[in-house]
């Protein structure tokens, strides 16, 4: 199979709801910088089951969530799809349906799974209705677009 995309970027989180909108302020960050060309930025929203459609042709997907870890707000956090059931408390996803975790073992099931999966979780301060950021959150978005640019940088340079 040929990957019709290497590498694609998912927020995933609601807007609405204050921290957990730090996935997409990322995104939008992402396609204002030249390097990102090439490589798909896509709003997942809070459908776990729509990111398996997201996994198709696709190499290496990392997803941004705001995400409960029990680290200070603001506390970036890289890490495999198989740490996400040990790093991972709470993600919203779950509050509407199902898991990061189980979202993975579906597309697992259905033989959609990339080759690789990197979670870039965001510890939130707030996620209550909202449409702002908390200035802790905001201020970590310059660490998360570092390692995404380092990701995908690495990513390009071996090839997939």
């Amino acid at each position: 199979m040929t990957a019709k995309y290497r590498v694609k970027v998912i927020a995933v989180g609601n807007d609405l709801y204050g921290d957990d909108g730090v996935g997409t302020a990322v995104i939008e960050m992402l396609g204002q910088i030249p390097e990102m060309k090439g490589i798909e930025l896509v709003n997942g929203a809070t459908d776990a089951l729509g990111l398996i459609d997201h996994f198709e042709d696709t190499e290496h997907v990392i997803l941004v969530d705001a995400a409960q870890m029990g680290e200070q707000p603001g506390t970036v956090k890289v890490f495999s799809k198989d740490e996400v059931k040990l790093k991972i408390k709470m993600d919203h996803l779950t509050v509407h349906g199902i898991s990061l975790a189980e979202t993975f073992d579906i597309a697992k099931a259905i033989d959609k799974l990339p080759g690789k999966i990197t979670i870039i979780g965001i510890e939130p301060k707030n996620i209550g209705i909202s449409e702002k950021l908390s200035d802790v959150v905001a201020e970590s978005i310059p660490d998360v677009i570092s390692q995404i640019i380092n990701l995908t940088h690495v990513n390009t340079l071996s090839g997939g």
